[in-house]
């Protein structure tokens, strides 16, 4: 549900607005498997979305999908300053970004911080 929240956000940021076959294209999956994680947002209250209309985040959407985002860049980064390819950060923060815990995510970007400094 992470990646739909990070996709839809990212979609309406460069198209300002968003669809289920917007979605179905840019995570090459099926559109009934995004109606079905829309239904699944909409029960959290992140996403909303008329019947065929637009899907729209939420304020928690919106806030939850840019921690989501911020995860994923600083990962990226991280990633890349250890010295990995550009296209392979890009994937393992991808995979990490789900699984990683709060305090390990809170310690890395401090170390990234520091780097950066």
């Amino acid at each position: 549900m992470e990646d739909y929240l990070e996709r839809i956000y990212v979609a309406q940021q460069e198209k300002g607005v968003v669809r289920v076959k917007d979605i179905s294209k840019l995570m090459n999956v099926r559109m009934p498997s995004v109606n079905n994680a829309i239904s699944m947002l909409k029960k959290h209250d992140l996403v909303s979305q008329e019947p065929y209309g637009y899907i729209e985040l939420t304020d928690e959407g919106k806030a939850l999908a840019m921690k989501i985002l911020n995860r994923h860049d600083i990962l990226t980064e991280f990633f890349g300053l250890l010295g990995v390819s550009p296209d392979i950060a890009e994937k393992d923060a991808c995979s990490v970004e789900h699984v990683i815990s709060e305090e390990t995510f809170q310690k890395l970007y401090a170390h990234v911080k520091k780097i950066r400094a």
